[in-house]
């Protein structure tokens, strides 16, 4: 009988995905998770919550004992923990091997640029790890700034069944520019909003431009009123969070998809975009570079540049034969790069090589 234990957080999309999966292989998962979920996982996972008695982040050190003992009680065949600063530092207290380490975006990008105690903390942690994986190659060369062994690349793919083109392109009597984000400063809405509202200015096509934004954050007040600021009320749609098994309805309800991000560890949106075969202008960050290619399936974009964006706008737009040509070609880098059993597989076969189960 084969155990996984995943120190992960059981509300996370990601961690249901990969809990899902190996459910569906393995005799028993178990999920270590600081947070509650309303999630109903598969039978064969449980969910252990373990949470500090406090908000103070110190408390969270309290919560060693705890869960050093629930790992030695399910005594897993591979620990395996998602999310270096926390999760990690957890699953490296236990001192349980094998261990994995998934480094997930802000782990490594922005927590070991607080200060040194931070940086150091990093490392001590990654160089408890029999291995480490990353989604995309630039968060795999930010993590070896911490950590100087093999890093092996799992992207974080979709389920191609589901994400796929229900909806072509440019089959609507408006043209839609859309994104599906968290509105936080770090996604760069605010440059999108901008730049769509001059392109509706110079726009001189026969179809009506709108904007769909979806998802929800801190930023969303300021948004919604920096879109009345621009008097573009009538064109701008936000929508508020949704269901994640909604995500797939409302990329089919766009054209193209702007992803003007300041900085992106991987890039799930793009290829879940790419796998409903929609164009995408997107800036040139993080794992976006290793998804949006110039010319092939989308356009670059500058970084915090409202007037770039308005420039790639009507430039995409002004030419449906290209438009069509990135579509085909967005769906085809996912079929070829991205298939989510395909990706799941390479984590699968490291977990069979660790324990020495035959593939």
């Amino acid at each position: 009988m084969v155990k996984i234990c995943f120190l992960a957080d059981a509300q996370s999309i990601h961690t249901r995905k990969w809990a899902q999966y190996f459910s569906g292989i393995y005799n028993e998962i178990h999920i270590i998770s600081m947070r509650k979920t309303e999630y109903v996982y598969e039978s064969n996972v449980y969910v252990h919550v373990l949470r500090s008695i406090s908000k103070n982040k110190l408390s969270y050190f309290l919560l060693i004992k705890d869960i050093k003992k629930l790992v030695k009680e399910i005594n897993p065949d591979i620990l395996h923990s998602h999310y270096a600063s926390s999760y990690g530092l957890y699953g490296r207290m236990c001192n349980f091997h094998p261990f994995i380490i998934s480094v997930w975006g802000s782990d490594v990008y922005e927590f070991p640029k607080g200060n040194i105690a931070k940086k150091l903390l990093l490392k001590y942690i990654l160089k408890g790890s029999d291995k480490v994986c990353s989604t995309s190659y630039n968060m795999a060369e930010e993590t070896r700034k911490y950590y100087n062994k093999e890093i092996i690349i799992t992207p974080f793919g979709v389920n191609i069944d589901k994400f796929k083109c229900y909806t072509p392109i440019l089959s609507s009597s408006n043209i839609t520019i859309g994104v599906i984000k968290g509105l936080e400063k770090i996604y760069g809405i605010e440059y999108l909003i901008e730049g769509f509202s001059k392109a509706i200015r110079e726009y001189q096509g026969s179809k009506e431009l709108k904007l769909l934004i979806v998802g929800d954050g801190t930023q969303r007040i300021k948004l919604e009123s920096l879109v009345k600021e621009l008097g573009i009320n009538s064109s701008v749609i936000f929508t508020g969070k949704i269901d994640n098994d909604k995500v797939p309805e409302y990329i089919n309800m766009m054209d193209i998809v702007c992803l003007p991000s300041l900085s992106e560890s991987f890039g799930v949106s793009a290829v879940e975009a790419c796998a409903c075969g929609r164009p995408i202008l997107a800036t040139n960050v993080g794992g976006l570079k290793e998804i949006i290619f110039d010319n092939y399936n989308g356009f670059i974009i500058k970084q915090k540049s409202s007037e770039d964006i308005k420039l790639k706008i009507i430039k995409i737009i002004g030419n449906e034969a290209q438009m069509m040509e990135f579509s085909k070609n967005a769906r085809k880098l996912v079929l070829e790069k991205y298939s989510w059993v395909n990706n799941a597989k390479i984590m699968d076969n490291l977990y069979k090589k660790l324990v020495n189960i035959d593939k």
